[in-house]
């Protein structure tokens, strides 16, 4: 029993760090992805609205400019920062599957679970120290540079201080829902065309079917949302924290089910033999010359 946890941890610790790697790197995708989409992104739209806003605020006459408070700060943080983080994670989990390195991966991880793990792991801490310091350096800018319309953002209140912790608890459970929805689609594109569409269409537009507003009470990604504290249009029954627990709930099944059908599709597809690519490199060690 102890071996087979040491060895589980050991794969765990293993792809947690093949994955921060595979991550960097000149031609990453963070320097492609995440820096340019999840950080980027969601600053110059925050400070782009704030600028235009404090402008309209500064010109007397008939324009007026409601105030904004504390719980409609971050709203671009939570809808870029989250879901692309969200979305690169699904797409580092797809591809991890597939082709050469999906070969390789069967006989380095024997359990097949371990690797999407490490990826929770990597992409969800990810995740929650970027939300984390977005949300910070936002609300303490806003109120200091564009005081007559965000005077009343507080990092220090109740509302402030939840942002701080629930953005990226948040962040963590999309990243799991991500990899949980990667590993059952086992297709990058579709992957991503189906995590978008769940969370920017479906989501949404579910409310115009019969009973719709009911339906979308049970929305795992408006619900994250609402838990958070930014104001919505949207009032589950089981109020924020709820609401939260709730996506989290969400992001575990489909995190499980995951592992079993990526488990159950590399034994019905795969094979216990070497695979093409570990003979290239083992065909490639034994001709290369001794140094």
């Amino acid at each position: 029993m102890t071996t087979t946890l040491a060895g589980v941890a050991g794969q765990i610790r293993r792809g947690t760090r093949a994955e921060l790697t595979r991550v960097g790197g000149a031609r990453s995708i963070l320097l492609y992805g995440l820096i340019p989409g999840a950080v980027l992104l969601p600053l110059v739209i925050t400070l782009g609205v704030a600028t235009v806003a404090e402008r309209f605020a500064s010109i007397s006459g008939s324009i007026q400019v409601t105030s904004v408070t504390t719980t409609n700060s971050v709203y671009w943080v939570i809808t870029f920062t989250v879901m692309i983080w969200a979305v690169v994670a699904a797409y580092a989990q797809a591809t991890a599957e597939r082709g050469a390195l999906g070969e390789l991966a069967r006989h380095l991880y024997p359990r097949r679970w371990t690797g999407l793990v490490s990826r929770w792991i990597a992409y969800g801490v990810g995740a929650a120290l970027c939300s984390a310091a977005l949300v910070a350096l936002v609300m303490a800018i806003l109120p200091t540079f564009f005081p007559k319309v965000y005077s009343g953002v507080d990092i220090g209140s109740p509302e402030g201080l939840r942002f701080l912790i629930a953005v990226p608890v948040f962040a963590v459970f999309t990243v799991g829902i991500g990899i949980g929805l990667a590993a059952i689609i086992g297709h990058p594109a579709g992957t991503v065309v189906a995590l978008l569409g769940w969370t920017y269409v479906i989501e949404n537009a579910i409310s115009l079917v019969p009973d719709g507003y009911t339906l979308q009470q049970y929305m795992p990604f408006l619900n994250g949302t609402f838990g958070t504290g930014q104001e919505l249009a949207f009032m589950p029954p089981w109020g924020p924290t709820g609401g939260l627990l709730y996506c989290g709930a969400v992001a575990v099944a489909l995190f499980v089910l995951g592992c079993v059908s990526l488990t159950f599709r590399v034994r019905r597809t795969g094979s216990r033999a070497p695979s093409s690519a570990v003979r290239a490199v083992l065909a490639g060690r034994r001709a290369a010359p001794p140094s």
